[in-house]
């Protein structure tokens, strides 16, 4: 989450609270809400019955039958990720974050987990290790890309490649390299992705505290701002190229089906 200030956090607040309070109409249908997003919180080094240590927040009630639920209180109990990944839902605006990166984060959990868990972990290292970060954002989108080129309809990747070849790689199975056509705008569209790869990849190789060969006296990147820039605009590009994947390539049905026995 972004360092947000106490005012902002109020500002956001009172957006989640009129967004939730116009999608759902009853106090039931918010309460049922917000109790897909409580977690059991577990610690192993707990004594407590199997590890349980509460949950990741409290919901606050306007009544002790705990009926009707006090949604302003409630979300006031929840931390700045937490109440990130609401707004989201919601659409409502956080400061300085664009929503590609919650998206991806939470992109097809399930199918794209490691992909999930890079970015998450890039994302939360922008303010506390730009340089990091940014490192971290670059492989998260070559593991999108490797990802996608698992699925057979895709030329397999040979060898080891960097995030620029890989992009090549991608955009020519998709159509999109420049050469490829002599539509102005997928050429553009091709070029423009192209040169995002090259310069998120150009800024891990020379400019982190993971490039290679680095000299003392070498420029590294220990400025948020930038950082925040390099990974929300990988998590864009990795979203347009799993959307744009699922999209042109569906995944073939299992026609194959066990004989029946008769």
């Amino acid at each position: 989450m972004p360092k947000t200030s106490p005012r902002q956090i109020m500002k956001i607040i009172e957006k989640i609270d009129k967004a939730i309070w116009n999608e759902y109409k009853s106090y039931q249908m918010v309460k049922t809400y917000i109790l897909k997003w409580q977690e059991p919180i577990w610690d192993a080094g707990n004594t407590g019955w199997n590890g349980y240590n509460g949950v990741n927040f409290e919901i606050v009630y306007k009544d002790e039958k705990e009926e009707n639920i006090n949604l302003i209180a409630t979300l006031h109990n929840m931390d700045d990720e937490l109440l990130f990944k609401i707004a989201v839902d919601f659409g409502v605006e956080i400061p300085n974050i664009i929503y590609a990166v919650p998206e991806i984060i939470s992109y097809k959990s399930t199918d794209y987990k490691d992909v999930n868990l890079i970015f998450d972990e890039a994302f939360k290292k922008v303010y506390e290790d730009p340089s990091h970060s940014i490192a971290l954002a670059n492989s998260a989108l070559e593991t999108v890309i490797k990802r996608i080129c698992q699925d057979e309809q895709i030329k397999k990747i040979e060898g080891k490649k960097s995030l620029y070849k890989l992009t090549q790689h991608i955009l020519k199975s998709f159509k999109y390299f420049p050469t490829q056509t002599e539509d102005e705008y997928i050429r553009n569209i091709g070029s423009s992705i192209l040169n995002i790869a090259k310069n998120i990849e150009d800024l891990r190789s020379n400019c982190t505290k993971e490039a290679h060969g680095r000299l003392k006296e070498d420029y590294i990147i220990d400025d948020p701002l930038y950082a925040q820039l390099f990974v929300n605009t990988s998590a864009t590009l990795g979203l347009f190229l799993l959307n744009f994947y699922e999209k042109k390539f569906p995944k073939q049905k299992d026609t194959t089906y066990d004989e029946i026995p008769f």
